[in-house]
């Protein structure tokens, strides 16, 4: 190699990895001397640079270990693994371990695909992939997953994990925090892994670690935007009649009662036989032949008396809902060396959702950093504010059941339309997102923690933390004055809402790890804990309003009545907690933990709660030593958890003084006879008081396995668990007996859940270069209720002969008759002793054979937990191209389709009101084979009673994701001083595999949820 000049050499090079001699890509080569002079190696390995002769190159690659060479022509640089970093390290409560030594069930998430998510909650992205963690949601663009761990924690008290980000516990919701400032999670499922944090944990725990500033020489710069356009699709639209199959519909149903049908249509604002309108043809069961009607207005083609609103054709889903755009964009800059680590960062998304007025839109501002004041000490902090505004609305309901007859507006063009004539009083479902529109809820969030840490001896790690969690929220929800006919608003009034929680939580903790005789490894951590929790409240309510402004609608202007209501709440934990962890030559893995914690949520009797686990695991793979086993694991684990999230006053009695509300409930009496004026009030009883009040406990067995086979091509880990919960707190019905006031917060019920989770992965790089990660999941669970309190049995589902325990139903189960089909002839009908019976109608089965149906009758109809649920990762890469496809689903799960109400039937809720256009085949005479009861005027028969015609199979098959990636080259990016620089394409919910007994659009929506959905996006990530 010739030197270009007296001064500068080209080096051409290759760098591999010791372990397995491949070729790195992407790894940084920098001339020391120079740190703007550098390129990176491309998918070969190789690179070529040209640098100052004699000068030092630094070659460094994440999970590398980083080297110094003397710059030559030709350099042959081998990377070795960095054994920290490939020993990947999690933190599962008040300390950290090697991932490879968990001996609990802790589920370590993979946080790339949250980088390119489009949901604001970081939580919803994760539905499907971690085995034994249930979510759900809906479509709303403020909406915030739920989350269940392990299947039901609780009946009344809350069933949430606790979220421990960056050390800083907290129940809300993650959705404004910041999705690409999460570094790592672990979701802790077993109870001897979240037993550490106590009381909180018996849901679960998920725990973040937020990024730090990484050492380089010099400032990482990371930015990265996503852009998505949201659709609502076939795939969750509800198909809605038109004014043609409505106006049939209407008509079937008089004619099947044996009604003049154009009497009826004309309580609905319709004319059956006008002049010109919309034909139809409706069958007629008494004549046995089909008729034909000209549909239009009955007022000269108006649908209201006053003439203001034209018979019209209105698809009001489609005048509710739009495109949604989504914008997230995220900037960061970080920097770390031996002395200091920061990193700061920038967020912003905004969410217009695909129905109209509805929008979520946050910025975020985070400084993680720390100080190493000596070699002793050490400073530092997390902290983020973030800053929320969102509109929510559900129109939903009333888009799907406002008759489409009824125009938008008015003949004006301003006024919106609504109602008439026997119409249910609905409210014209535009009107109510338009007027809502203002209604915004804009909250700050003040999140964050600081530290300290004092290292005064080898292995030996004092820390001090204090974390706070503040939260405050303001609403003016405002209600405009309307009239549309049958339904009016004369009153314009607001509701001014302002809360404000902070949260505090002030940790002490030793941690002392030390080895004896070379292979005993043991670490020892003590702490204490303390937190507090204070609620501020305040509401008030004002009527009367000159002028209909978002500006001027406060309660300083209002002339009408006025009130106002608040209160401070709070609660205070304190707790004192050990675990001792034992390594004996990464062989024998053990630990033990206890825990104490006292709530003030209880009475003094009560207070306290102790919750100990206890963890083995045996690596198997020391024994066996075979080359194709890389790693094998067993664990065992036994713990016990609290759960004290009920109301702060559960434990008292409360009363309250309603002074001027109503007639019922009001407590002023005029005992001075003024017969005018303020009179004295009094109180009344609203809770009882419980001071034996006592915790809810959750006992946890469970027994797994980790394995990594095949030079790392083969891995996964399968679990098997029993949690049983006791004393469960429960705020059952009263009896009436006891009077006003007598509910009561109680222990009572206890649950069994048991279950099983699977994870298998297989990885590999072909020898043409493709890389290849399949993975996937699946998991069961199954619950029963074991004991309830004989004064709390008629709370819960049962029928006549057995409750929840001794069925054996799950929680959730819900009783109701058993449908055997439709009856075809009155004989059936006679024979049946089914009062009110029709022919056409449901035909419940006689299962206690007396001849009648009664609530003898009544089954167990709906099961609530699938068979079992299940995610699919696919992931291909290839030189600078990335693939990948998720696929999540249940099969054998219970849906109790609400919908159906509005599909299948014409007068059991809102006659008169718009219904899917199922109804059409409904059973005639002429069409006797339908399954679809026969449309009726009246409800006499009693068919929305809960039975199985409204239980359907909402087992599916969902591609939740699809993503095409691209790495721009090294070529491209030395042009640009950029170390990284990737752009793709992806699109959410693309695909709905569903059961065919299934007659709802969504089998995640069958009632009138915010409907999910259907986003493409497109992403660029860059790195400077």
């Amino acid at each position: 190699m010739s030197v270009l000049s007296g001064q500068n050499i080209m080096v051409k090079g290759n760098v591999t990895s010791k372990t397995d001699g491949l070729p790195i890509i992407g790894a940084s080569v920098i001339e020391s001397t120079a740190s703007a002079n550098g390129t990176i190696t491309d998918f070969d390995g190789n690179f070529t640079l040209t640098v100052k002769q004699g000068s030092l190159l630094t070659i460094s690659y994440v999970g590398f270990k980083s080297v110094k060479v003397e710059a030559k022509a030709l350099l042959n640089v081998i990377l070795e693994e960095d054994s920290e970093m490939l020993e990947e390290v999690v933190v599962t409560g008040y300390s950290t371990q090697k991932k490879a030594d968990l001996t609990g069930s802790v589920a370590v998430v993979s946080t790339k695909s949250l980088k390119t998510s489009t949901d604001a909650d970081p939580m919803k992205s994760l539905q499907g992939k971690v085995p034994g963690m249930t979510i759900t949601t809906n479509g709303s663009p403020s909406s915030t997953g739920t989350i269940r761990i392990r299947g039901i924690g609780s009946f009344n008290s809350s069933q949430d994990p606790l979220y421990v980000v960056d050390g800083v516990p907290t129940t809300r919701a993650l959705n404004s925090l910041n999705t690409n400032d999460i570094e790592s999670m672990q979701v802790l499922k077993d109870a001897a892994s979240a037993s550490i944090y106590g009381s909180r944990a018996s849901n679960g725990v998920i725990i973040i670690t937020t990024k730090k500033g990484k050492k380089a020489d010099k400032m990482q710069v990371d930015f990265s935007a996503n852009l998505a356009a949201q659709f609502y699709t076939s795939q969750s639209l509800m198909k809605l009649s038109n004014t043609s199959e409505y106006a049939t519909a209407m008509a079937q149903a008089a004619l099947n009662d044996g009604l003049d049908p154009v009497a009826y249509a004309g309580n609905y604002g319709l004319n059956l036989k006008a002049a010109s309108g919309t034909p139809i043809t409706v069958w007629n069961p008494a004549t046995g032949s089909y008729v034909n009607y000209t549909v239009n207005g009955l007022y000269d083609g108006y649908i209201n008396q006053k003439k203001t609103m034209k018979y019209s054709d209105t698809d009001w889903l489609n005048e509710i809902s739009r495109t949604g755009f989504l914008q997230n964009y995220d900037l960061s800059l970080s920097h770390a060396n031996d002395k200091h680590s920061t990193m700061f960062s920038l967020g912003y998304k905004k969410n217009n959702g695909i129905l109209k007025y509805t929008d979520f839109e946050n910025i975020s501002a985070r400084m993680n950093s720390s100080y190493n004041v000596n070699k002793y000490i050490t400073i530092g902090e997390n902290f983020t504010v973030t800053y929320t505004t969102q509109v929510d609305c559900a129109p939903m309901e009333n888009a799907l059941k406002m008759a489409p007859t009824v125009p938008v507006y008015e003949e004006d063009g301003v006024t919106f339309a609504g109602p008439v004539g026997g119409m249910s009083d609905r409210q014209n479902p535009l009107r109510e997102s338009y007027n809502n529109r203002d209604n915004h809820l804009d909250y700050w969030r003040l999140f964050g923690n600081g530290y300290v840490e004092l290292k005064p001896l080898k292995g030996l790690v004092l820390r001090s933390n204090f974390g706070i969690d503040h939260y405050s929220s303001f609403i003016n929800a405002m209600t405009n004055t309307f009239h549309s006919d049958i339904v009016n608003n004369d009153i314009a009034k607001t509701t001014l809402s302002h809360n404000n929680e902070t949260n505090w939580t002030w940790s002490n903790t030793a941690n002392y790890n030390f080895r004896l005789a070379d292979k005993h490894d043991i670490t020892v951590l003590a702490g204490t804990e303390m937190t507090k929790q204070s609620v501020i409240d305040f509401s008030a309510y004002s009527e009367e309003y000159a002028l209909e402004d978002k500006d001027y609608m406060w309660p300083n202007a209002a002339t009408g009545t006025m009130r106002n209501a608040g209160a401070k709440v709070g609660f205070r934990l304190a707790s004192f907690f050990g675990k001792i962890d034992y390594n004996f030559d990464d062989f024998v893995l053990a630990s033990f933990t206890i825990r104490r914690d006292g709530s003030s949520r209880f009475g003094k009797d009560n207070r306290w709660g102790t919750f100990p686990a206890a963890t083995l695991g045996l690596r198997l793979s020391k024994l066996l030593r075979k080359d194709w086993m890389d790693d094998w694991k067993l664990r065992f684990s036994w713990g016990q958890t609290g759960n004290q999230a009920i109301d702060n006053n559960a434990q008292f009695g409360l009363y309250v003084a309603d002074y001027g509300l109503d007639r019922v409930t009001s407590t002023a009496y005029d005992l001075l006879l003024q017969y005018s004026g303020t009179f004295p009030s009094g109180y009344r009883a609203t809770q009882l008081a419980n001071p034996n009040l006592k915790w809810e406990s959750a006992e946890q067995f469970n027994i797994g396995t980790d394995f990594t086979l095949l030079k790392g091509c083969l891995y996964g880990s399968i679990d098997g668990y029993v949690k049983d919960v006791d004393n469960m707190l429960i705020n059952p019905s009263y009896l009436g007996a006891l009077g006003e006031g007598g509910a009561s917060w109680a222990n009572g019920p206890s649950l069994r859940n048991w279950g099983m989770e699977v994870a298998l992965g297989y990885r590999k790089t072909l020898a043409c270069g493709l890389g290849i990660d399949v993975n996937g999941n699946l998991d069961f669970f199954r619950n029963k209720v074991t004991y309830l309190p004989a004064t709390s049995t008629g709370s819960y589902a049962h029928t006549t002969t057995e409750n929840l325990v001794q069925s054996g139903q799950p929680y959730g189960s819900i009783v109701g008759y058993v449908v055997e089909g439709i009856f075809q002839h009155q004989a059936e009908v006679d024979a049946s002793g089914q009062p009110n019976a029709r022919v056409g109608g449901l035909k419940y089965a006689d299962l206690d054979g007396k001849n009648g149906i009664t609530a003898d009758d009544q089954t167990w109809i709906y099961n609530p937990v699938p068979a079992f649920s299940y995610g699919l990762n696919i992931a291909l890469n290839y030189k600078g191209f990335d693939f990948s496809m998720f696929w999540q689903g249940v099969y054998d799960k219970d849906v109790y389709n609400n919908q159906k109400f509005q599909t299948d039937f014409w007068s059991i809720t809102d006659a008169g009101s718009n219904k899917g256009n199922r109804l059409l085949g409904a059973w005639t005479t002429a069409n006797t084979g339908s399954t679809i009861p026969a449309l009726t005027t009246n409800n006499t028969a009693d068919e929305g009673r809960a039975s199985t015609y409204f239980v359907e199979n909402g087992s599916y098959l969902k591609l939740r994701n699809l993503q095409l990636g691209y790495n721009l080259p090294a070529s491209f990016l030395s042009k640009f001083k950029m170390s990284n620089a990737r752009i793709y394409l992806s699109g959410q919910n693309l695909l709905t595999v569903k059961s065919k007994g299934l007659t709802c659009a969504d089998p995640e929506n069958p009632d009138w949820a915010y409907p999910l959905a259907t986003s493409v996006s497109f992403g660029l990530q860059l790195s400077f």
